[in-house]
């Protein structure tokens, strides 16, 4: 008899979402979906607003009916759903495997004491980052594991890296375009080394869904740009590779409060690209300064600015760090990961 289990998660319903939180539930029903012979049902948290009379009733059939529920959620679907998964996890003994989206939750915790309860009677909690893993443990939240952010993408071969680099030095950034992402700091920084060169000495192609509430702020900024910078659309994220590939670097300026383990750094580093990052939440944990990436600020690199001078400036150690990071993407493959949650599930 096959086993049947649920995943809870924004699937996107009839729509192509490209944010991380859709596509890693994709990528985790897909797999499981491609290495098991399991009954799968989603339920797509895409409907709440639409038809939630109609998500609650599949939901609470799913729990009734399986004992087995991966739970993928924001925190509006937090909210909304830990106090029902965590009634069906105490008395109906389901068992409830927490994917955690996002680095925010122990804050949550914070914010919301009754998130403790919840999270405590889950089977377990993954999350993307040690960081995240004790930040929780310091609340009172013990049932994590870490399991990093994974795509399953054709990572550069060595032999595909391109072998020098000229001006223009191309860079861009791979992300929802926001502000929080900092892409305002991005095209600032750009600008101004360009103006300090006095010609159109690099670029920066902006990649990403521009977020509703950002879109006319984004329009108004873009239309001041010069040639340098342009805005080009979306990517799926099974294609990634083949886009980034023959960029200079990817910058990554990020201040978004609920950055946990980006995926655009698993993107980046697929496609052979050192990471021009922020100092913010795990993101030491996942770029090792002058390895596989930049973070600033430092003694060395106060700004964004300075991180791009420094690439530009040391075309010898990017070549290598463009080695490190096609190495270091093997990390981030889904295998080790899915065979593990097939292996906990199976129990």
């Amino acid at each position: 008899m096959k086993k049947k289990i649920a995943i809870l998660g924004h699937f996107g319903g009839d729509q192509d979402f490209l944010d991380g939180q859709t596509v890693k539930t994709k990528i985790l029903y897909n797999e499981l979906k491609e290495k098991t012979d399991w009954d799968i049902q989603k339920i797509d948290t895409y409907w709440k607003r639409k038809n939630p009379i109609k998500l609650l009733f599949c939901t609470l059939s799913a729990l009734i009916a399986k004992k087995d529920v991966i739970v993928l959620l924001s925190i509006n679907g937090m909210k909304l759903f830990f106090p029902i998964l965590s009634f069906f996890a105490k008395i109906w003994n389901v068992r409830i495997y927490h994917d955690v989206i996002g680095g925010s939750l122990d804050k949550y915790v914070e914010q919301y004491p009754k998130f403790k309860k919840y999270l405590n009677s889950f089977t377990v909690n993954w999350v993307e980052t040690e960081i995240l893993k004790n930040g929780l443990k310091n609340n009172g939240v013990l049932n994590c594991k870490v399991i990093p952010n994974f795509k399953k993408l054709n990572i550069l071969s060595e032999e595909e890296l391109p072998d020098r680099f000229d001006p223009p030095f191309r860079f861009c950034t791979f992300s929802r375009v926001m502000k929080e992402k900092g892409i305002e700091t991005a095209i600032k920084a750009i600008e101004e080394i360009n103006r300090e060169k006095g010609y159109e000495f690099c670029t920066l192609d902006i990649y990403g869904a521009v977020d509703n509430a950002y879109k006319k702020r984004f329009n108004a900024i873009t239309a001041k740009t010069g040639k340098a910078i342009s805005y080009c659309g979306l990517v799926p994220y099974d294609k990634s590779v083949d886009v980034l590939k023959d960029y200079y670097a990817l910058l990554f300026p990020t201040y978004w409060k609920g950055e946990g383990f980006p995926g655009t750094i698993v993107d980046a580093f697929s496609a052979g690209l050192p990471v021009v990052a922020s100092d913010w939440n795990s993101n030491k944990e996942i770029i090792s300064h002058c390895i596989n990436g930049l973070l600033y600020p430092n003694v060395k690199i106060a700004s964004l600015k300075d991180g791009i001078k420094n690439l530009i400036d040391n075309t010898d150690m990017v070549m290598k760090m463009k080695l490190n990071c096609i190495r270091d993407a093997k990390k981030y493959q889904p295998d080790s990961y899915v065979n593990y949650i097939v292996s906990v599930l199976a129990r």
